[in-house]
């Protein structure tokens, strides 16, 4: 396909960029480009397997499939209403059948599909695994219903904070995070079902959710956009600029008609909106949305030890304007550990360093460089960090132990 390969190329220049420091001005912008030709039918749920193909719901009788290479065929053509999708450990897609309220599995091999649930679904749209047991949500009836492995359907939550809940997705902390198609919020939802507002969309709807690497992704249908939320409720408009149209290119300035499924992959996302179509009939396409992934880009960098590129790329990332709200204290701490672990000590304590400098509020990030410097043989450092990691949280557990013996 000719948007696939084009995209494939660029993929390709950029990340031949190995090593390179890049400032506020060439880290790449964040583009759309269209995956797909036109598919009949409207705007379902995105999912995406560890392959790389996509279960692409049209919202009717269809599921589409488009493999890495950007085929496409149809998957299942037995649905009623095809709304929310999600796959179980072994590729196998769950999927919502709004019209029909029910849920099928369809077989990732035979493509067979067989019920697995009809009682306690009222208009089910997305679903999420959580373990063993799948989340959906109910739109007709404001609630998060659980099915286990038994396959029975319970009530999980019910708050007025729901409203037509849409999109679900597992968040980086273990809960859930949904979003309504009637309203902006998005809702926390904790194990013992309690719900929160975690969040709200400067819009007036939600529409699907995906958690990618510490951030939500979210589509508002209503609005034409897509938004970004970092693990700190910091929302950013990502793409589209709210004018109906197909239009590709810079993320801010691209167009989109009721984008509503959303699935991710390293430095991209994808998401199915409409286009006009031709006598009357509803017509999508699959867009792709690329982006510089912060792990990946620095862990290129420290790979060459030069703790001052490290720095500069770190600082020019936060200060691009797609990237200023994302929360990267955990990513940061991820690349340290593996510096750690493969014995680079001097470049782990750099990156730590860096990120006492970006959260010094945190007494996770002192804890983490103090046990760099013990591991070093650097016990005085040791313990200055550990102490300033414990004063911002009296109850660390382990920096009380390591003082100990310090």
């Amino acid at each position: 396909m000719k948007n696939l390969r084009t995209f494939l190329l660029s993929s390709i220049l950029l990340f031949s960029l190995n090593g390179v420091v890049l400032s506020q001005e060439t880290i790449p912008d964040v583009n759309v480009v269209s995956l797909t030709d036109t598919l009949n039918g409207a705007v379902g749920e995105i999912e995406r397997d560890v392959i790389g193909n996509l279960f692409v719901a049209d919202f009717g009788e269809k599921v589409w499939k488009i493999s890495p290479w950007g085929d496409v065929s149809v998957f299942s053509n037995q649905m009623y209403g095809s709304s929310g999708n999600t796959l179980d450990p072994q590729g196998n897609l769950f999927q919502a059948q709004f019209y029909g309220n029910t849920i099928t599995k369809i077989n990732r091999y035979t493509r067979e599909v067989s019920e697995v649930a009809h009682e306690g679904l009222f208009g089910p749209v997305g679903l999420t695994f959580k373990n063993k047991d799948l989340y959906i949500c109910n739109c007709a009836n404001n609630t998060i219903a659980k099915m286990g492995p038994d396959q029975k359907v319970v009530e999980f939550a019910k708050s007025p904070l729901l409203n037509c809940p849409n999109g679900i997705t597992v968040g980086f902390d273990g809960n859930l995070y949904v979003v309504n198609f009637s309203n902006p919020n998005i809702v926390k939802i904790n194990p013992e079902g309690e719900a929160t507002l975690f969040a709200k969309l400067p819009a007036s709807t939600g529409g699907h959710i995906i958690q990618h690497r510490g951030n939500f992704y979210i589509t508002s249908f209503a609005d034409h956009k897509i938004f970004k939320v970092s693990a700190d409720a910091k929302v950013t408009h990502f793409a589209g600029t709210g004018e109906t149209g197909v239009k590709n290119g810079e993320a801010l300035q691209s167009q989109f008609i009721n984008p509503n499924g959303i699935a991710a992959g390293t430095g991209k996302l994808f998401v199915n909106d409409k286009i006009p179509g031709s006598n009357g009939r509803q017509q999508t396409v699959v867009r792709q949305i690329n982006f510089t992934e912060y792990y990946d880009l620095i862990k290129r960098v420290s790979a060459s030890g030069d703790l001052k590129a490290v720095k500069e790329t770190h600082e020019a990332y936060k200060n691009h304007r797609a990237y200023k709200n994302d929360h990267t204290e955990g990513t940061l701490n991820r690349i340290g550990y593996e510096l750690l672990n493969s014995r680079q000590m001097d470049t782990a304590i750099g990156v730590f360093l860096i990120n006492t400098e970006a959260y010094p509020n945190s007494f996770n990030t002192w804890d983490s460089l103090a046990e760099a410097y013990l591991l070093k043989g650097d016990k005085k450092k040791a313990k200055a960090n550990y102490q300033k990691s414990l004063k911002l949280n009296p109850n660390n557990a382990n920096a009380k132990e390591k003082l100990k013996s310090l």
